[in-house]
C-alpha cells in the first residue's frame, strides 16, 4: 500500500507532544510548582479534586504575571527564562523551555488570574489550545498579588488516557509525594496541599527562612526519621569534577512510613536544585543498603547536589525528569563510598558504659564442634589449631577423561580468598550428604535439663521444619566456603555453583532457631563490672520521659519470664540494671552498639497477648539483635579485620553449615555468580 507522506496538523502535533510533558496529574503539579518557586513565591497553595483530573488549583505570592505577557503565557516555546540555546549550561531556573503551561492548555481547560504589585487589579484570562479561549478575553478581577492557574477536566480529549489513570486516591497518592519532596528542599517556602472538601492539608510546612532540612522532614516524614538520621557534606573542589553535595541518610534500623512502599527506597535527588531521577546513582545506593540492612528495612536517602551547570545536560526528556552529568562514574563512587562510610561507622550509638564481658556458660549452650574429617584430627596444644595434615597416604587415581569443567573442589585445603589475608589451618570436608524430603532440625536432637512441652513452642518448631526448602538445605550441608568479601558477604560454593551468600539474613535465621530450640534452655552473658542501667540505655534511644517510664515498668512487670525462658536477666533493685543476656552460640557476641535499640524495641515489637506471637516475636528480636553486623576495628582491644572474617567462616558458615534449616524467604540470601561450565565457555572462545 503506498502511502503519501503529509505533514501533520499543528494541532495534533501539539497534543501529541503535551501527552509527553502532562503524563498524569501530578506531572501537572511539579510543572506548575516549578513554576510558582521560579516566580519567587514564599506560599504555595495547592488544591485537586479527583486527584487532579476534576481540577488543580495552585496559587502563590510570586511575582505574578503582567496584563501584557497574558496573551503569550500559554504559547509554546514562550518563556522568559531562556534567550538562546547557550543559556541552557548557565540555567539558574525550574523551567526553561515554555511548553507546560501550552501543554496544559491542549490537555484540559486553563484560567490563569494574575497581579503584579504595580497592577491596581488583577486579570483573569482562559485558555485553549495555546490561545486565548473563543469568546473570552482578558479582564480585569479582584486578586492579590501573585498568581491562581485553575486547570479543569484534564485529558477530557485523550479518553484512552483517562482510562488509564488509576483511582483519584492513587493519583493524590503520587501528587503528595512528588509536593513532599518539592517542600523539603525549599524550606524557605509554606507548601500547603489538601483535595476535594477536606480542611486540613496532607502536606503543610511553615515556610520561614531559619527552617532547616531537618525541620521540614520531621514535619513532612515524622519525628521518628530524624532519630536514625546521619548527614555528610562532599567537597570536591580539588578534583578534576568539582561538585558539592549534602546527604540526608537513615541508618541501618529506619523503617519508612507506609506514605511508600514497605519494602523499597526513598530516594530523593536535587540537582542544581532541580528535582531530577539518576538511576544508576540511585541503584548504587540501592546495592550498598542491600549489604547493609535486612530487607524489611526501607532506607530513606535525601541528596543535594550541586555542580558546573556545563556539566549538566538538563535537556533529556520533554518532562525534564532525566539529567545526565560529566563524571558521573566517580561522582557517584564518591557519594556511595561516603554514605556506607558513616553508615558503618556512626549508625550504631554507643553506649556510655564500659561492657567488658565474661562468659559463663550453661551445661545446655551450643559448643561449636567442629565437623569431623574422614581420618583422626591431631591437636597441637601449642597453637591449639586443627592440624589440617591428616589426608589419606593412598589417593585414588582419577579418570583423566572426566570433563574437566564438571570437577568440584570438595576440600576447604585448597586455595581460598583469605589465604592472601592471613593463615589457618582448615579441615576437609565431608562427602556430599542426601537429603530428605522430611526435614527434621538438628538442633531437636540436643537433650536439655528441662523438656519445655509448651504448645505454642512445638508449634514454632515445626514451623521451622514445614517452611524448610529442601534445595538451599542441599546447598547449605555442602557447601565449601570460599572466602568473606565484606564483612556482610561471602562466597561458597556448591557443586560447579559459586554463590555469594549475605551473612546477615543467615544468621539472623540461625539465632531465631536457636532461640526457638534453646527456649528456657540458655546460657548467660553477664556483665563483668557495674550492670548498665536500663534507663541510661533507653535515653541513648530516646528521650522521651513517657517511652522511658513505659519500657522500665514493661520489663519490671516481665522480669521473671524473661529471665526463665530468655536468660534476659533485669535486677531486682531499683533503678533496674541488665544483668546478663543470652548465649546462643558459644564463643558469638552480638554488636553492643545495638543494644539500646533491642532494649527499646521490646516494648514496641513484641505482642504480650498471645503465647505463641509473644514467643514467636521475642525470638524475631534477639534473632535481628544477634545477627552478624559489621564491627568498628578496635586495635586497643586487639580485634583485626583478619579475626573478624576468621570468625565468619568459622562460628558462624560452620553453625549454618551443621544446624541451619533455610527456609524459603533465605533464597534472596544468595546470588547465584557463574558456575564451571560457563566459566570454560568463557575461556574456551578465548
Amino acid at each position: 500500500m503506498n502511502r503519501k507522506i503529509q505533514k501533520l496538523d499543528e494541532t495534533v502535533v501539539n497534543r501529541i507532544a503535551a501527552g509527553e510533558i502532562v503524563v498524569r496529574p501530578c506531572a501537572a503539579i511539579k510543572e506548575l510548582v516549578e513554576n510558582s518557586l521560579d516566580a519567587g513565591a514564599h506560599t504555595i497553595q495547592i488544591h485537586v479534586k479527583q486527584g487532579g483530573l476534576k481540577s488543580i488549583e495552585i496559587r502563590d505570592d510570586g511575582c505574578g504575571i503582567s496584563k501584557i505577557d497574558l496573551p503569550l503565557v500559554c504559547q509554546r516555546f514562550a518563556t522568559s527564562k531562556l534567550k538562546n540555546f547557550d543559556d541552557l549550561y548557565h540555567l539558574n531556573t525550574y523551567g526553561f523551555r515554555g511548553e507546560a503551561l501550552a501543554s496544559l492548555s491542549y490537555a484540559g481547560h486553563v484560567k490563569i488570574i494574575s497581579k503584579i504589585p504595580e497592577s491596581p487589579c488583577a486579570y483573569i484570562c482562559e485558555y485553549e489550545d495555546e490561545k486565548i479561549r473563543p469568546s473570552t478575553s482578558i479582564k480585569p478581577c479582584a486578586g492579590t498579588n501573585g498568581t491562581l492557574i485553575i486547570i479543569e477536566d484534564l485529558f477530557y480529549n485523550n479518553p484512552i488516557r483517562l482510562k488509564m489513570m488509576k483511582s483519584a486516591s492513587e493519583e493524590y497518592t503520587k501528587m503528595v509525594d512528588c509536593v513532599m519532596k518539592m517542600a523539603l528542599r525549599n524550606t524557605h517556602v509554606s507548601f500547603s496541599l489538601k483535595r476535594d472538601t477536606q480542611i486540613e492539608s496532607d502536606v503543610h510546612t511553615n515556610g520561614k527562612e531559619t527552617t532547616t532540612i531537618l525541620q521540614n522532614m520531621k514535619m513532612l516524614y515524622g519525628a521518628d526519621m530524624t532519630k536514625d538520621m546521619y548527614e555528610t557534606i562532599i567537597n570536591t573542589d580539588d578534583t578534576p569534577y568539582k561538585f558539592q553535595c549534602k546527604a540526608y541518610f537513615t541508618g541501618t534500623q529506619y523503617s519508612c512510613s507506609s506514605k511508600t512502599s514497605s519494602n523499597s527506597m526513598t530516594f530523593i535527588l536535587f540537582i542544581n536544585g532541580r528535582l531530577v531521577d539518576c538511576q544508576p546513582l540511585k541503584k548504587s545506593i540501592q546495592q550498598m543498603y542491600a549489604v547493609l540492612v535486612n530487607k524489611q528495612t526501607s532506607p530513606f536517602v535525601y541528596i543535594d547536589l550541586i555542580m558546573d551547570p556545563t556539566t549538566l545536560d538538563v535537556n533529556i526528556h520533554p518532562s525534564k525528569n532525566e539529567v545526565r552529568f560529566l563524571h558521573a562514574d566517580p561522582i557517584i563512587v564518591t557519594i556511595v563510598q561516603a554514605i556506607e562510610r558513616i553508615i558503618v561507622e556512626k549508625s550504631a550509638k554507643q553506649t556510655t558504659t564500659t561492657t567488658q564481658l565474661t562468659f559463663h556458660m550453661t551445661p545446655t549452650s551450643m559448643a561449636l564442634v567442629p565437623p569431623t574429617p574422614k581420618n583422626s584430627v591431631e591437636t597441637d596444644t601449642t597453637s591449639k589449631k586443627i592440624s589440617s595434615d591428616t589426608t589419606n597416604s593412598t589417593i585414588k587415581k582419577v579418570n583423566v577423561n572426566i570433563d574437566p569443567s564438571r570437577t568440584v573442589r570438595t576440600s576447604s585445603r585448597d586455595q581460598k580468598l583469605d589465604k592472601h589475608r592471613y593463615h589457618n589451618n582448615s579441615i576437609s570436608i565431608p562427602k556430599k550428604s542426601t537429603i530428605s524430603s522430611t526435614t527434621i532440625s538438628p538442633l531437636a536432637s540436643i537433650v536439655f535439663p528441662r523438656n519445655i512441652k509448651l504448645t505454642s513452642i512445638e508449634i514454632l518448631r515445626q514451623s521451622i521444619n514445614d517452611e524448610c526448602d529442601i534445595d538451599l538445605l542441599n546447598i547449605i550441608r555442602n557447601f565449601v566456603y570460599v572466602g568473606t568479601i565484606d564483612g556482610q558477604s561471602s562466597l561458597i560454593q556448591h557443586d560447579t555453583q559459586l554463590y555469594l551468600v549475605h551473612t546477615r539474613h543467615l544468621s539472623q535465621e540461625l539465632f531465631y532457631q536457636l532461640c526457638i530450640y534453646h527456649f528456657g534452655n540458655m546460657g548467660t552473658i553477664r556483665f563483668e563490672h557495674e550492670s548498665p542501667l536500663i534507663e541510661e540505655l533507653i535515653r541513648l534511644e530516646t528521650d522521651d520521659e513517657e517511652i522511658i517510664e513505659y519500657v522500665v515498668d514493661l520489663l519490671k512487670e516481665r522480669r521473671e519470664m524473661l529471665e526463665d525462658y530468655f536468660s534476659l536477666r533485669i535486677s531486682s533493685t531499683d533503678p533496674i540494671r541488665l544483668e546478663t543476656l543470652p548465649i546462643l552460640l558459644d564463643t558469638y557476641v552480638p554488636n553492643f552498639d545495638y543494644l539500646p535499640q533491642y532494649i527499646l524495641r521490646l516494648s514496641k515489637e513484641i505482642n504480650w497477648t498471645d503465647e505463641r506471637e509473644c514467643f514467636r516475636t521475642f525470638a524475631d528480636e534477639i534473632s535481628k539483635f544477634y545477627s552478624y553486623r559489621m564491627h568498628i576495628y578496635s586495635k586497643e582491644d586487639g580485634d583485626t579485620e583478619e579475626k573478624q572474617h576468621w570468625a565468619i567462616e568459622h562460628l558462624l558458615y560452620h553453625a549454618f553449615k551443621t544446624m541451619l534449616v533455610p527456609s524459603k524467604h533465605l533464597r534472596q540470601a544468595f546470588i547465584k555468580l557463574t558456575e564451571v561450565q560457563q566459566l570454560y565457555k568463557v575461556f574456551e572462545r578465548c
